[in-house]
């Protein structure tokens, strides 16, 4: 019998932590002091999963990095994190405990994990932030399949899903019907993400995000020039090159051989911009851990630079049922695994699951922020940057101090 599952999941909603809170009639000070604890437990939940998704973004990158060495990397962590965050809600024993290992999640509590997402959610997708940033995951779900309506209610509580029914008898139909709903999800930066689709699946994941950001001190178009960018292989290719004299933050590591600039973004998220020396980036790439991370931004510093930046225009697409296949996460997309938490259907599996992420970097969208200011600059010779060689970008959420995006920039072009 042919079973297809969909959830649309939209990042925003309420968390319900603790049940029977809202039954119990207590005085103020007693509320108060649940209503603290709870907040606490939020903020550490919050920080327990940053803190594991850093070290899986980490760990995914030079995964990555090393099956596509001389190739353009753009993923989002949090996001394939998230998504498959969600499939845990529906799996059983071993299944589970194979997707919290590779996840980085084991040892924690179930309960701290969906709490932490949550939160991150919440943080990610407040509508008074200056920025674009839309990311889903999506199940699409066989409208003739009966979904357990536990795992209906959880992923809707904890991350704010909804099920779509889906008719999957006209595969050319339903392919049609998800990439125009990706492509509306996405404002029509994502297009065709699916390409075929076997009449037999039974459950199809997809996650998807587009990240749209001001700088919040803009780079002159005037001073954009063409110049030399020195690929991995020896040669070089003309790009355009931005330019922006100012006061930024950042430092040098001797362990990584590299220099590191950042670069915000307006609506409360940075840009960390890795050059290494020449010859060292899988030094640098290597040396990339959480602990690292957290020991390059203390270690910043601002000062007088002139920034030399190419424009550019990536997008990364990925089999992620390959890519945790390839680390033994095998029975959830063979129809072995028990799934009877989403359905009673006994071969439930995941057929598919693609990730894929856009990102666009240029003078256009960054404008400056709308009251005036005046940087005043050192009388000192300026550092300069010139990000003119195959560099990493990290796009962090200072909200939650998520990783949004990693990107490795091998050829602007």
């Amino acid at each position: 019998m042919k079973t297809t599952l969909i959830l649309d999941l939209l990042f925003a909603g309420y968390f319900l932590a603790i049940n029977g809170l809202q039954q119990q009639k207590s005085p103020a000070k007693n509320h108060q002091a649940i209503h603290s604890i709870q907040e606490s437990e939020e903020r550490r939940a919050r920080s327990q999963v940053v803190s594991r998704n850093t070290e899986f973004a980490c760990k995914m990158y030079q995964e990555l990095s090393q099956k596509n060495k001389d190739k353009n990397i753009f993923f989002s962590p949090i996001s394939i994190s998230t998504g498959f965050s969600m499939l845990t809600l529906g799996a059983k024993d071993y299944i589970l405990s194979q997707l919290s290992e590779n996840l980085n999640l084991k040892n924690m509590p179930m309960k701290s994990i969906y709490q932490g997402f949550h939160q991150i959610i919440q943080s990610l997708n407040q509508h008074n932030r200056d920025l674009r940033l839309h990311l889903g995951n999506t199940l699409f779900i066989e409208n003739k399949l009966k979904v357990q309506k536990r795992f209906l209610n959880d992923v809707k509580n904890i991350y704010e899903a909804e099920a779509i029914p889906m008719e999957f008898e006209d595969p050319k139909k339903a392919i049609t019907e998800i990439n125009n709903y990706i492509s509306q999800k996405t404002h029509g930066k994502i297009n065709k993400l699916i390409k075929t689709l076997d009449q037999n699946t039974m459950l199809l994941l997809i996650d998807h995000i587009h990240f749209e950001a001001e700088w919040e001190k803009k780079f002159n178009p005037k001073d954009t020039k063409e110049d030399d960018f020195f690929l991995i292989n020896g040669k070089s290719v003309k790009v355009p090159m931005m330019y922006r004299g100012g006061k930024y933050k950042s430092a040098y590591n001797e362990q990584l051989s590299c220099t590191v600039l950042e670069i915000p973004f307006k609506g409360n998220v940075t840009g960390l911009f890795m050059l290494p020396d020449q010859g060292e980036l899988k030094k640098m790439e290597k040396g990339l851990s959480k602990e690292k991370l957290i020991q390059l931004r203390q270690s910043l510093k601002y000062s007088s630079t002139d920034v030399c930046l190419p424009k550019f225009s990536i997008s990364g697409t990925y089999n992620m049922k390959k890519y945790f296949s390839g680390l033994g996460v095998t029975r959830i997309f063979d129809g072995s695994a028990d799934l009877t938490r989403i359905s009673p259907q006994k071969t439930l599996k995941v057929s598919q699951a693609i990730h894929k992420a856009v990102l666009k970097m240029d003078e256009e969208g960054a404008e400056a922020s709308g009251a005036t200011g005046i940087e005043t600059l050192p009388m000192t010779v300026p550092k300069i940057i010139i990000f003119n060689h195959p560099f990493v970008v990290i796009i962090l959420d200072d909200c939650s101090q998520s990783i949004l995006f990693m990107a490795k920039i091998m050829n602007p072009k």
